[in-house]
């Protein structure tokens, strides 16, 4: 067999080898995966306007933070603070323009949020719109977040 031949036959097998079962991917629904991270940010907010701490501290890694405005609250500080808010009463959020992304078992999502208070016995107060971002992780299947960022765009005027 001439030299040729032999280096052939090689360059063959190792790119036969190289690009086997083992680097075949699975194929993920790239909508699908987006609406199971958005999914999850709904369900937060369903936990919190449930009154559900459980339900709603379940839904955060445990190194999870939040950036509201210029504010850091780590996972404990939050929980607690919402938990006394829901002796006040109750907030709903409303979601929309998600801008999702997965990237195997890390997401991120942008979107606005319409948040409304309607505190015990009395009208709603005035809705309050944010830009917020999320960072979750899947882990065993379900997702986590692990940042959120919030940022509001409708503050009220200063006072002159």
């Amino acid at each position: 067999m001439n030299r040729l031949a032999v280096m052939l036959i090689g360059f063959v097998t190792v790119v036969a080898c190289s690009t086997g079962v083992a680097t075949a991917r699975t194929a993920v629904d790239p909508a699908g995966a987006a609406r199971a991270v958005e999914a999850a940010l709904q369900a937060w907010y369903d936990a919190s306007a449930r009154h559900d701490s459980a339900a709603y501290g379940a839904l955060m890694l445990p190194d999870f933070f939040i950036f509201e405005d210029t504010t850091r609250y780590d996972r404990a500080t939050l929980l607690a603070l919402v938990a006394s808010g829901f002796a006040a009463g109750t907030d709903h959020a409303t979601m929309s323009d998600f801008n999702t992304r997965v990237i195997g078992d890390v997401a991120w999502s942008s979107f606005h949020n319409a948040e409304v208070f309607t505190p015990n016995g009395a009208a709603p107060l005035p809705v309050r719109r944010y830009l917020e971002t999320a960072v979750l992780r899947r882990l065993a299947g379900q997702w986590k977040l692990e940042r959120y960022h919030a940022t509001r765009i409708d503050r009220p005027s200063a006072a002159r």
